[in-house]
């Protein structure tokens, strides 16, 4: 195993809704090491609460900046000092982990 792959993480887990039992499907399959990223709809996710309190400790959060803009949510996500990712960061991010999961 190469040195990149030996420091990667285990799941990237893509949060796409908010509120129909995406996150909580996602929540019961995370384990530390992983991440979840809310993008699309996922994003209003964040007017439920901060969802990392309800993770597993060592589960990433990340917010999809573009997403939180069009939804008006930019400033919510600021004020919780929420991770926030461009478009152009999430090829980098999907690098990290072993596999990705989507959550509908």
């Amino acid at each position: 195993m190469s040195g990149a792959a030996a420091n990667a993480g285990r799941v990237l887990h893509l949060v796409l809704r908010a509120g129909n039992g995406a996150f909580e499907s996602c929540r019961t399959c995370c384990t530390a090491g992983d991440a979840v990223l809310f993008l699309d709809d996922g994003v209003r996710q964040l007017l439920l609460g901060e969802p990392g309190r309800l993770l597993p400790p060592g589960v990433a959060v990340h917010y999809s900046l573009p997403d939180l803009k069009a939804r008006g949510l930019a400033g919510a996500a600021s004020k919780l000092n929420a991770r926030t990712l461009r478009d152009d960061e999430f090829p980098a991010l999907l690098q990290q982990y072993d596999e990705c999961l989507s959550w509908k």
